[in-house]
Order: C-alpha cells, then structure tokens, then sequence
C-alpha cells in the first residue's frame, strides 16, 4: 500500500494538535547568567541597616530598645546568622527542591492521545481510513499514595537536615564566641603582667646603676618582659582569626562585622548565669531523656527508617502489575470499529522476591543504625554526667584559691605599708598571683566549654536565645 498525505489529512491532523496545545500550558526557559563579581559586591553590601532585616527582627518580637543593634552580644550574633548566613539560604533552597518530590510524586503516569490517516489505492477495500486511539495506565495497589509517603518521609529527612544545619551553626558560633570571650581575658590578663613586669624591670635598672644588682639580674628580667610581650602579640593576632570566623558564621564581611564592638561583660555574664542555673537543676536521667527526644541526628535516623520503610512497601506493591488500557476508534468509510488493549508488564516471582529481599534488609539496616546510636547517645550522657561532676569540683577548688589570693595580696600590701616588704618584692608577688587569675580563667572557659558540649549531647538551648530552631 502506497502511503500518501491529503488536505483531508493535514485538516484532521490539526485537530489533535490544537487539542494538545490548548490542554497544556509551556513555561518558557528564561536565561539566568551567575556573574561573580555581583556576587562579591551582594556579599559586600549585606549590612546591619538593610530595611528588610529590621523588618525582621521586627516581625520575630526583637528586643526594640536594641533596633538597630548598638553592640554584638549572643542574641544579635544568632538572630543576625539566621538571616544572614548563607548556608542556612542554600539549605532553604535544597529543602524546597526536595520538597518538589512530593507533587511530582503524586502525578498519575502518563496518557496518550493518538489519531493516525491514511490514503490507499483504489484497488484497495477502502480509500481512506481514520484512526484515534487514548493509552491510560492504571496502577494497582496504591503505588502512587506510596510514592508519595516516600517522598514525604524524604522532606522530613531534608528538614531535619535543615535543622541540624543551623543547629551547628549555632553552636559553632557560640563556640567561637566563648573563644573570643576566654582569648580576651588572657590579653588583659598579659597586659597587667607587661604592666608589673615592666615596674620590675625599671626598678631593677636603678638597682644595677647603683651596683646592688649583676647586669645578669637585669636580662633575666628583660628576656621575661619580652616573653610576655611575644605571647601578648600572639593572642592578639589569635583574635583576629576569631573575629574573622565568628564575621564568616553570621555571613558579613570583616569590614562590616567590626562596624559593632562585643559586649563581653554581657554576654559572659549571660553565658556564665545560664550555665549555673541550668547544670544546677539538672540530673543523669532528665538529660538522657532530653537527648533522646530532641537529638536532631536521632531523629534523622528515624527518618531514614521511616523511608526505609516505604521503600519496602513500594517494592511489596510493584507485585501488582499495572494495567495499561488503549481504547481506539476506527472509521473505514461505512465501517466503524471500536477497539480496546490492554497491556501489563509481568514480572516474574524470583525478581519480586530479590527486590523485596533487598528492601527488607535496608529496613534492618536502619533499624540496626537506630539502635546503634541510642547506645552511643546513652554513653555521651553517662560521660557528660561525670564530666559536669567533675567541673563542680574544679570551679569549687579555684574559688577558694581565689579567696586565698585575695587574702593574700590584703597581707601583702600591709606588710608593704608597714615596711616590710620594698615595692619590688610586693610586684613580685602580684605577678606570681597573676597564675590564679590564670588559672580562673581556663576555670570559667572549660564550663562554658563543657556547656557547649552538654548542648552538643543533649541538643538542647542551655544558652537560651529567642532564636527558634526547628524546621
């Protein structure tokens, strides 16, 4: 049969066409080039003043006495990193991408329409002949209400991931802002033995002009004066590291970031007074407790059982063959048939049984990985408990060798008055007790220290903000 096309052809075809263009809506592809250089210069414009953030802290209940922000303490550094960072953006836009799957999951399978002409020779039974046909599947055992768990269960999973982010953002930046805090001490700290030992030095160069002290008297003080002074550079140039991690965390630039000083005698007190009262009302039982219902990474694993779960389901209904219908139309010139097809795909009970198996093992494996880490959080509890235990210990026995150096420079500076003792040997010994200042001061950092990791176990606000932290 010799095939040919006829007006009566492209007319009827139309038909369907047009059908297919009216049924359908077409988004255009439009062109979005990323040029780095607007990037560096967005990156360099975000600032505290922007109209939209204000807005924000608005709309979040912020403190309005500290709109704009006249200092950098814990609540505007984590309110500042929640619409700033640009990690928390990318994981916003990755939760929506993965949030994509659940439509796209409930869509039922394709169709088909169809219509086919054509134009035969006269010695033929008919000249012309017309054919429409529709293809439809139909699927059996509720795989698209279970694709669509899968998908859903796979968002929850990206919310918690979400979640998790910013939960160690957070802690990071907190981290780093204890490190500032503690890094600072030690600067001041320095800075009164430079002050001391530069006294002792001077005394001892009027102690060698008149022949009382060897100019080896006088080194030795000297090479302990610019020790000091070398360790004092190094903790500075150290704060300049923080600064830049703790600019990078909040997601601005170092020029800008430094537009703002720390409040470190407030946030220090808030950090250490949140520490105090939360350790102290706190037992090894409500914290395993606590770990295991706000544990984002426990939950994480749920989740993943959760999909492991569906994924069984799904392979459990792929048992089912779909069915694939075709009803069609037939029109030959006086003859009119009405047809219908239907079509499966079979699978044969070894293949259903090897992709079962395989989903059934994944499901044990993740339930295995569950039970593996609620040991492993049972165990950071345990520690976490002698750890505060300990710390107790310690803060109890430097504050008494606090009240001791306390008592101790009251006598010295008696003895002093009194005669006893000459001014370098009394700046000797305030510099010897500048050790417990010292030593105070790694008290206090490793309880702040052993609070971020309490946080870290536990997941929970020890630090208390205002900053919400769910999905």
């Amino acid at each position: 049969m010799n095939i040919g096309f006829s007006p009566i052809f492209k007319k009827n075809a139309l038909v369907p066409f047009l059908f297919f263009l009216t049924s359908c809506s077409f988004i255009d592809y439009q062109e979005k080039p990323l040029d780095i250089n607007e990037v560096h210069q967005k990156n360099k414009q975000v600032n505290l003043n922007d109209s939209d953030f204000i807005a924000y802290l608005e709309e979040n209940n912020f403190d309005k006495a500290n709109i704009p922000f006249k200092s950098w303490g814990i609540d505007e550094l984590l309110i500042a990193q929640k619409y700033f960072n640009p990690q928390l953006k990318t994981a916003d836009l990755e939760l929506k991408y993965i949030e994509s799957n659940e439509k796209i999951a409930s869509l039922r399978p394709l169709s088909s329409l169809g219509a086919k002409y054509e134009r035969g020779d006269v010695g033929d039974p008919s000249d012309n002949f017309f054919k429409f046909d529709y293809t439809f599947t139909y699927e059996t055992a509720n795989k698209r209400l279970i694709r669509y768990e899968l998908a859903f269960n796979e968002t929850q999973l990206a919310l918690l991931d979400k979640e998790l982010i910013h939960w160690k953002l957070r802690g990071n930046l907190i981290e780093s802002l204890t490190q500032y805090i503690n890094n600072q001490n030690l600067i001041q700290i320095l800075k009164n033995k430079i002050r001391l030992q530069q006294s002792i030095v001077f005394m001892v160069q009027k102690r060698l002009n008149f022949g009382l002290v060897s100019k080896i008297d006088l080194s030795r003080e000297k090479i302990k004066f610019n020790s000091i002074k070398k360790e004092l550079m190094k903790h500075q140039n150290l704060q300049l590291n923080i600064t830049k991690n703790m600019a990078t965390l909040v997601g601005f630039s170092l020029e800008q970031f430094n537009l703002l000083a720390i409040d470190i005698k407030k946030t220090k007190e808030k950090l250490t007074s949140s520490l105090t009262e939360y350790f102290a009302n706190i037992d090894q039982t409500k914290m395993h407790s606590t770990a295991l219902l706000n544990r984002i990474d426990l939950r994480q694993k749920l989740a993943h059982y959760a999909i492991a779960e569906a994924n069984l389901k799904l392979e459990i209904a792929k048992q089912y063959p779909d069915m694939t219908f075709t009803p069609a139309y037939i029109y030959d010139f006086g003859y009119n048939v009405w047809g219908l097809g239907i079509q499966t795909l079979l699978k044969t009970p070894e293949r259903n049984k090897a992709y079962i198996n395989r989903a059934t093992i994944f499901r044990e494996l993740e339930a295995s990985k569950v039970e593996n880490f609620e040991l492993e959080v049972n165990n950071q509890v345990e520690e976490l408990s002698l750890s505060i235990q300990k710390n107790k210990e310690h803060e109890l026995a430097v504050k008494q060798s606090l009240v001791s150096k306390n008592m101790l420079i009251k006598q010295l500076q008696e003895r002093f008055n009194q005669g006893q003792i000459n001014r370098m040997e009394l700046e000797k010994e305030m510099f010897a007790l500048l050790d417990i200042d010292l030593e105070l001061n790694r008290a206090n950092n490793a309880s702040i220290q052993l609070g971020l990791l309490a946080e870290g176990v536990l997941q929970d606000q020890i630090f208390p903000t205002s900053i919400y932290y769910g999905p």
